[in-house]
């Protein structure tokens, strides 16, 4: 149970943090600046409406060497921190910090900035000064790892364990490999609850674990919000077959193949764009994809069998004991194939498969 200490100091973070607003905190930093050096240090780190320039093109506005430029940035730097309210610095510190440890003392950068801006809301202006202040003003208390083979970029306090994180992302790796397919983020929490490894850990919570998830490069979500290890097809889809397959099975019907070219695009797996005719090419040469229709593609594994109308005719009329008429066929066709029901009267035309009685019911020949 949480302490009246934790609630008192959980209280102080979040009323720290809804009035957290980096831009104006921002805004008053750069005021111990002069004009210029406002404006260096605006471009250097593309600050308010500025892109981040380079040391040659700043150099350039102000008919100087990139050398003086990188100078003016270092002494405006040291004249911020100097100037700058100790007081001041110590409320950013905690902000952070409380950030940091309610999420297991280590966040993505991504996550960690949109956990600062809770308040004031996702702009480019508070984006840009959150990694400002974090990276020039609270250097010394977080620190930053670059991205690697294995995670992508992610600020940590000088007390959290990498090593947790590992074990951590072990466990999970292991889980959802046992499990042998992707899951939806809730179902994979509920999972991940009754796991061991986390009732055993009283640090672990679902927000430490989400964050976690979103540090690592062995785990990756798909297009569709499903988790899984990032090598799997229907994870990180790389060949176009495999893009299609994930396409039909979660969209879950029958697609015509320009429409699955379009939701590939849509789904944007990767760069590379999906043309209908290389769909095409790829869902008739695959035995796995069924022509149900003119165009239009379904999986095997659904239950459809290839063949053209006819061989579904036999199929249907194999698995009866009786004849039937041509409506209970079209019925029975068109649950299997989605076709215009007088190219059903047209296969039934074929004498050599199909005879019909006096009462105009079908059965095989011979």
């Amino acid at each position: 149970m949480e302490s009246i200490l934790d609630q008192v100091i959980t209280s102080k973070h979040q009323s720290n943090l809804e009035s957290f607003n980096p831009h104006q905190i921002l805004e008053s930093i750069l005021e111990a600046l002069s004009e210029r050096e406002q404006e260096i240090i605006r471009m250097r780190h593309g600050l308010g409406d500025n892109e981040r320039r380079t040391l040659e093109d700043i150099g350039k506005k102000y008919s100087v060497t990139r050398e003086r430029v990188r100078q003016i940035e270092n002494s405006s730097l040291k004249k911020i921190t100097k100037n700058f309210d100790q007081t001041y610095l110590k409320q950013l510190e905690d902000i952070s910090n409380g950030v940091l440890s309610e999420h297991g003392g280590m966040m993505s950068e991504e996550n960690m900035t949109k956990e600062l801006l809770i308040i004031p809301g996702d702009s480019i202006h508070n984006r840009a000064a959150i990694k400002f202040i974090l990276n020039q003003l609270l250097k010394e208390r977080f620190h930053f790892v670059k991205e690697s083979k294995h995670t992508y970029g992610f600020w940590k306090t000088p007390e959290a364990s990498t090593n947790t994180f590992e074990d951590v992302i072990e466990q999970l790796h292991s889980l959802i490999d046992n499990h042998g397919e992707p899951l939806g983020l809730d179902t994979l929490l509920d999972k991940i609850e009754s796991a061991e490894f986390y009732t055993s850990n009283e640090d672990l919570t679902d927000k430490v674990i989400v964050n976690f998830i979103y540090i690592t490069k062995k785990l990756e979500a798909n297009p569709y919000d499903e988790w899984g290890l990032v090598g799997w097809s229907d994870i990180t889809p790389k060949r176009m077959n495999d893009k299609i397959y994930l396409v039909l099975r979660k969209e879950n019907k029958p697609m015509h193949f320009t429409e699955i070219a379009d939701t590939i695009n849509k789904m944007e797996f990767d760069h590379r764009k999906a043309f209908p005719a290389t769909i095409h090419n790829e869902l008739i040469l695959d035995k796995k994809y069924v022509l149900v229709g003119r165009g239009i593609y379904a999986l095997k594994e659904w239950g459809y069998k290839p063949g053209v109308v006819s061989d579904v005719i036999v199929e249907i009329l194999n698995a009866g004991d009786r004849a039937l008429s041509k409506k209970e066929i079209i019925e029975e066709v068109l649950k299997k194939r989605m076709i215009k029901e007088t190219t059903i009267g047209l296969a039934l035309m074929n004498k050599d498969r199909f005879q019909k009685d006096p009462k105009g019911r079908y059965s095989l020949v011979g």
